[in-house]
């Protein structure tokens, strides 16, 4: 039996859609962040939400459909599209589904197409590359996935941001968005010592250089 996913409130994902991935990278010692490759379509949007996951098998079924009918206003939908690597598993048609729905994103390992229509919606859409061939495919809907070369669960906390997308597990998250706000205050007191023309050898209290 599935287990029931813990849902974070409204509240709780306009925090941690208000921190950096930089930011939660570190202070999880860089784990979490998905492979480079996976970019935004569209920079200057940011989103954090949970997962509802697709893992692609090679054979034709509505997996995209009945993930969307299982998610709900803010969620996001993660794909691992490695079993289609020359097919475009996300477009127009399941986008406007998507943006009808409420979903904040969609992450693709993986290529996609109808890339203006991707573009034109209010969904935050990442993926490896856009592609115009696309053909049916299928999938296993809220099962535990590798997506950009990380594990993501059902019901995991997903933020992105123009650097990428990182996985937070929910155990630990309420210590995890502390210490991401405490190391966002202290960027922030060591960028306005900067701006004030201070060297950051002399703010950090670094020793002097050694010698080559």
């Amino acid at each position: 039996m599935r287990q029931e996913v813990t849902r974070l409130t409204a509240a709780e994902l306009a925090a941690w859609r208000g921190v950096p991935t930089a930011t939660i990278s570190d202070e999880q010692r860089h784990a979490g962040g998905m492979a480079p490759d996976i970019k935004p379509l569209v920079f200057g949007r940011r989103f954090a939400g949970q997962a509802v996951t697709i893992e692609t098998v090679p054979e034709p079924n509505p997996a995209p459909h009945y993930a969307i009918a299982a998610a709900w206003d803010g969620a996001v939908i993660v794909i691992d599209g490695r079993a289609y690597p020359d097919s475009a598993i996300w477009g127009g048609n399941l986008i406007c589904a998507a943006e009808m729905r409420g979903i904040a994103g969609v992450v693709v390992d993986g290529t996609v197409r109808d890339a203006a229509d991707l573009r034109a919606s209010g969904v935050c859409v990442y993926c490896r590359a856009v592609r115009p061939t696309g053909w049916e495919w299928g999938g296993r809907v809220n099962v535990p996935i590798q997506c950009g070369g990380v594990a993501v669960n059902p019901g995991e906390l997903i933020v992105g941001d123009d650097d990428g997308v990182v996985v937070v597990p929910l155990d630990g998250r309420e210590e995890l968005l502390e210490r991401c706000r405490a190391r966002t205050a202290r960027d922030e007191r060591l960028q306005r010592e900067l701006r004030a023309g201070r060297l950051g050898v002399d703010i950090l209290k670094l020793p002097p250089m050694p010698r080559q």
